[in-house]
């Protein structure tokens, strides 16, 4: 049976689920891995980026449930087409830094390993995924490379700390 997709449901990871998104233990597919990056438990699911065909959101919420990764938490009455800007103005910056830096190291092999840098919905998702590429970086080209990827991610995460941002929130 797969779950209906009702775009005004709100789903939260489980503590499974906050742990598959750091460990990466379950054969998730790339779309399913991208939908429990975006469940936050506030959002509804017509709120979340578009970064899951619509078509297939049932399918996917049905494996991350069967799986023990999300929970149903409710659902809003409306979407919200416009509201305030909820975005971390910290993962913004990085976000902003790290454009390009993949790129310039890999040319276009680069491409898809910087989508995933932008597609990071917090700080944790951003550290876990700066360590992941920063290796991707040391294999498919040389360790120099890597290590000018990580300077432009610890920098922004120096400059964050200078401001008084807690300094265990930083991607590497």
């Amino acid at each position: 049976m797969t779950a209906s997709f009702d775009p005004r449901g709100i789903y939260a990871r489980t503590a499974a689920g906050a742990e598959e998104v750091l460990k990466r233990s379950h054969e998730l597919s790339p779309p399913a891995r991208r939908l429990l990056l975006l469940i936050n438990g506030r959002r509804a699911l017509g709120e979340l980026p578009a970064r899951v065909r619509v078509g297939e959101m049932p399918k996917l919420l049905e494996q991350l449930l069967a799986a023990g990764l999300i929970t149903a938490t409710g659902s809003v009455e409306r979407i919200s087409t416009e509201g305030p800007d909820h975005r971390d103005p910290q993962l913004e910056d990085f976000k902003r830094r790290l454009t390009g830096c993949v790129e310039r190291e890999l040319g276009p092999a680069g491409r898809v390993l910087q989508a995933r840098l932008q597609d990071c919905v917090n700080m944790a998702v951003m550290r876990s995924v700066t360590r992941e590429v920063v290796e991707l970086v040391r294999a498919r080209k040389d360790a120099q490379a890597a290590e000018r990827v990580a300077q432009v991610a610890q920098a922004a995460h120096r400059e964050w700390a200078a401001r008084g941002t807690d300094a265990r929130d930083g991607p590497v």
